[in-house]
């Protein structure tokens, strides 16, 4: 590795187009990756010359934004990158995997930004390729920036002050957070990626805040203000949901804040309940549409509250307020979260004990 790192970052949506930009006006060579069933998303970046960034910026710096590489061929996305950063929804993790780690080299280190399970989810990918000896694997359990996308244009609205970030196994060097803290110092390493699955943020608070008022979005509107109409009926949704994570982290042995407390600690917003909390913050004026609603709630239920209620069984701790929420969002979507939904087995853990999981996140080994 050179004094500074090259990065490559796999989707050009909202996040990925907002985190190469910002990186490369922080000094840093960045490519950035898009599949080509996606090139709608880079084409418009390819044909203005970059990303035309804005808003409130880790760098400090905004306008057009020029990149090392921009490429829909994965071995020219990551050739000579110290660090590959996934920063796709979970449902996109498997496509790029597969499309980049038959070119990973020994050394390079990849980062998945959007945590949902993905080391444990895609190891089997890596392990066909025979590179996880080669690599250093780790997620987080958040994106860095809260940021929309128009076109070749990106506006970032916040900066989050706190993300974890865990390696698979555990037990691997702190290469990777060297790495990663070139450009986000906020990241702070946890022991394991159970951590950073159990730690609050996006699974703990959108189908939570939604639900009470989820009729009004995906019925009569096209979408809504979901912060800004946050309510008491919310917030104790959030605080009943946080209840049951917190006891089965907790046999994990996960230390995990509330998602009051992570919204204050992330975000440094204060108020009475986390519903208080957002309407009072930048989140509230935030217009969602629908399908993006439907999608990031969606994510959690299949990718989060799903495995947490397995884990619940697994372990003998009851979460049937984590259950009903699944069933509930489930009919009001018409989607059966249950049987797409992540599962055990998927993760490698289906009839572990507690004991045993912990050692295997902590080893990679059974």
């Amino acid at each position: 590795m050179a004094d500074k790192p090259i990065f490559a970052v796999c989707g050009a949506g909202r996040a990925g187009a907002a985190m190469a930009a910002d990186m490369a006006l922080m000094g840093y060579k960045v490519n950035l990756f898009e599949l080509d069933r996606f090139r709608g998303s880079i084409d418009p970046i390819m044909e203005n010359g970059g990303i035309e960034l804005s808003g409130r910026t880790q760098s400090g710096k905004s306008g057009l934004v020029k990149l090392n590489k921009v490429t829909m061929d994965p071995r020219e996305a990551i050739e000579d990158v110290d660090l590959i950063m996934v920063s796709a929804p979970a449902f996109g993790h498997q496509p790029f995997f597969e499309a980049f780690s038959p070119y990973l080299k020994e050394g390079q280190s990849v980062l998945v930004n959007t945590g949902y399970w993905a080391c444990l989810r895609l190891i089997n990918t890596l392990r066909g390729n025979d590179v996880m000896k080669k690599i250093t694997l780790a997620e987080a359990n958040i994106m860095p920036y809260l940021s929309d996308k128009k076109e070749h244009r990106v506006h970032i609205y916040n900066v989050k002050q706190e993300i974890k970030l865990a390696t698979f196994p555990g037990k691997k060097g702190d290469k990777i957070l060297e790495l990663v803290r070139h450009v986000y110092p906020q990241h702070r390493r946890v022991p394991n990626v159970l951590w950073t699955n159990f730690a609050a943020g996006n699974p703990s608070v959108h189908a939570t805040l939604m639900l009470p008022m989820a009729g009004i979005p995906l019925d009569r509107y096209m979408g809504f203000k979901l912060y800004g109409e946050a309510t008491v009926p919310s917030a104790r949704l959030v605080e009943a949901f946080d209840r049951e994570r917190l006891r089965v982290a907790k046999a994990l042995g996960c230390e995990v804040e509330t998602a009051f407390e992570w919204v204050q600690r992330t975000y440094g917003y204060t108020g009475k309940d986390v519903a208080e909390a957002f309407r009072k913050s930048p989140h509230a004026d935030r217009y969602i549409p629908r399908e993006r609603l439907t999608a990031v709630v969606s994510e959690d239920l299949g990718f989060f509250y799903v495995p947490l209620a397995q884990l619940g069984d697994s372990l003998g701790i009851p979460t049937p307020i984590t259950k009903a929420i699944v069933e509930v969002m489930g009919v009001m979507l018409e989607s059966n979260y249950w049987e797409k939904g992540v599962r055990l087995e998927q993760l490698g853990l289906a009839g572990l004990t507690a004991d045993q999981i912990v050692s295997y996140v902590n080893t990679g080994e059974k």
